[in-house]
């Protein structure tokens, strides 16, 4: 999966960037046919927003907010967000392969 971070009105040290990375690489074990996930990073007046666009084969894309006091809080509530959406999407396509195949 390719992963791109953004960062906007705020500089992200390399170490916190490479934390980032690896929290975003977890995501890729709840839908293999995720293409890219691009992290835009924006600071804001008392808060950091953290912003996922997860491209996936065959689905519309995912996108995911939220806003933490710092840049990992921000980041862990948008991972938190996107993993139960995956897990949700990942759910409703093995029920609709089981009733399809049961139908048939």
């Amino acid at each position: 999966m390719n992963i791109q971070i953004v960062a906007k009105k705020i500089e992200i040290l390399p170490d916190v960037r490479e934390t980032i990375r690896e929290k975003l690489l977890k995501l890729e074990k709840f839908n293999l046919k995720a293409q890219s996930l691009d992290a835009v990073i924006k600071a804001e007046e008392r808060s950091v927003s953290c912003e996922l666009i997860i491209r996936v084969d065959n689905h519309d894309s995912l996108v995911v907010e939220a806003s933490g006091g710092t840049i990992q809080a921000a980041v862990d509530i948008a991972v938190d967000k996107a993993e139960r959406q995956l897990r949700k999407g990942k759910e409703r396509d093995s029920v609709r392969r089981r009733t399809k195949q049961h139908n048939e």
